[in-house]
């Protein structure tokens, strides 16, 4: 391209207007070794483009080329034109060369196997629990998780978000990676409570079951359900509550944090207090999650209509509210 050979390329950092348009364009713009920069416009503003009048055909040429090639990179976008400049790279002959093209073979293998893997966590996750608790407990907690995972991936499907399949991690959940971040606290939101409603639907699932047929297996399985959104719905990063009312920021985190203490390691039911170090392993991931998260410490990020604000804080507040009572009811149906 020549219209703009004449103009300065100027440098894009995380925090540009251009950057929230680049990661649409480019969904893995933040993990590729180069850098990013844009000519014929401003940085710092908005790039005032209509996403939808993109060619596809051109993004997706664009995207294949940033996958293969080695050099500079660049795309038309109306009156401006952005640039990949990749990283020198050392010789890949030497050693670091060597861990470089393992460690991208590694890395195929586990993505084209990735289905492999996911259920490989679940079998992993089913025989933790069984062993700890029983198998029927086990293979119930790990659908009730999957259940909730399930409601972040159908959220992400419809904010057009794309994510892997859910990992599971014996004692720890599951988690789900994106590929790109969500555009604003709005969509955040949404997708961080649709896991709560969908777990919480199986979990009163459970404690029906279990109520109108004296099952104390769907019983135990509700108990745990509850236990486990009460926690997760604290309003604290990287949990759902943290996910879900994350733009209240520090009015959130100051009383999640303290929420978090309490169901960690004190239970009302039995009015006990316990530590091991499972909870201060978690401890210390929210504690690191909640400085290191970039996104909700942005105020342009953060800043959605008081009207979604309100709804999501309400949906939260519901989710939280269901769970404390439900997890109640089911202690005192133990103590009967």
């Amino acid at each position: 391209m020549t219209v703009l050979a004449n103009t300065e390329w100027k440098s894009i950092s995380p925090d540009s207007p251009w950057w929230a348009l680049l990661i649409r364009l480019v969904p893995n713009a933040y993990a590729l070794p180069g850098s990013w920069s844009v000519r014929g416009a401003d940085p710092n503003e908005e790039p005032g483009l209509d996403w939808y009048s993109f060619d596809s055909e051109q993004i997706s040429q664009l995207r294949q080329e940033l996958a293969r090639t080695q050099r500079p990179v660049i795309v038309r976008l109306g009156n401006a034109e952005l640039q990949y400049q990749p990283s020198a790279t050392p010789n890949g002959n030497g050693l670091k060369g060597r861990l470089r093209r393992f460690w991208t073979i590694a890395l195929g293998i586990l993505v084209k196997f990735k289905l492999v893997l996911v259920f490989a966590s679940i079998l992993v996750s089913m025989l933790a629990y069984g062993l700890a608790f029983g198998w029927a407990y086990g293979i119930g907690l790990v659908c009730l998780i999957a259940i909730h995972e399930s409601g972040h991936l159908f959220a992400n499907r419809r904010k057009g978000i794309p994510g892997s399949l859910p990992i599971f991690i014996p004692f720890l959940g599951a988690f789900i990676q994106l590929k790109k971040f969500p555009q604003s606290a709005a969509d955040e939101a949404y997708i961080g409570v649709m896991g709560p409603i969908f777990g919480l639907a199986a979990t009163l699932i459970s404690l029906i079951i279990g109520i109108a047929t004296h099952n104390a297996l769907f019983l135990a399985v509700a108990e745990m359900g509850f236990l486990l959104h009460v926690f997760n719905l604290m309003p604290v990063l990287p949990l759902d509550g943290g996910r879900t009312v994350g733009f209240w920021r520090w009015k959130a985190w100051v009383p999640g944090i303290i929420g978090v203490l309490v169901v960690l390691f004190y239970n009302p039911l039995t009015n006990q207090f316990t530590l091991d170090p499972i909870t201060l392993i978690i401890v210390a991931l929210i504690f690191f999650s909640l400085l290191r998260e970039p996104r909700m410490h942005n105020s342009q990020y953060v800043n959605i209509p008081r009207f979604s604000r309100w709804l999501y804080t309400s949906i939260w507040g519901l989710a939280l509210g269901v769970s404390i009572v439900g997890y109640w009811l089911v202690g005192t149906l133990h103590v009967l």
